[in-house]
C-alpha cells in the first residue's frame, strides 16, 4: 500500500513539472510572437492622406 501512494505522489509531482515546463515555453512562445508582430506593425508606413488608415485596433 505504502509504494502505491508513493508511486501516486511521484506520478502527480512529474505532472505538475511537466505542466510548469508547458506553461513556461507557452510564455516564452507568445511574448516571441507578441515582439514579433509590434517588429511587423513599427515597419509598417502610416497612412498619409484621409481618415482611413491612420489606427490600427490592437486590443482584439
Amino acid at each position: 500500500m505504502d509504494i502505491a501512494l508513493a508511486q501516486s505522489i511521484m506520478m502527480q509531482r512529474s505532472a505538475a513539472t511537466y505542466s510548469q515546463a508547458q506553461v513556461s515555453l507557452l510564455k516564452k512562445a507568445m511574448d516571441s510572437e507578441s515582439s514579433t508582430a509590434a517588429q511587423l506593425l513599427s515597419s509598417m508606413p502610416l497612412a498619409t492622406e484621409g481618415n482611413v488608415g491612420r489606427n490600427i485596433n490592437t486590443y482584439a
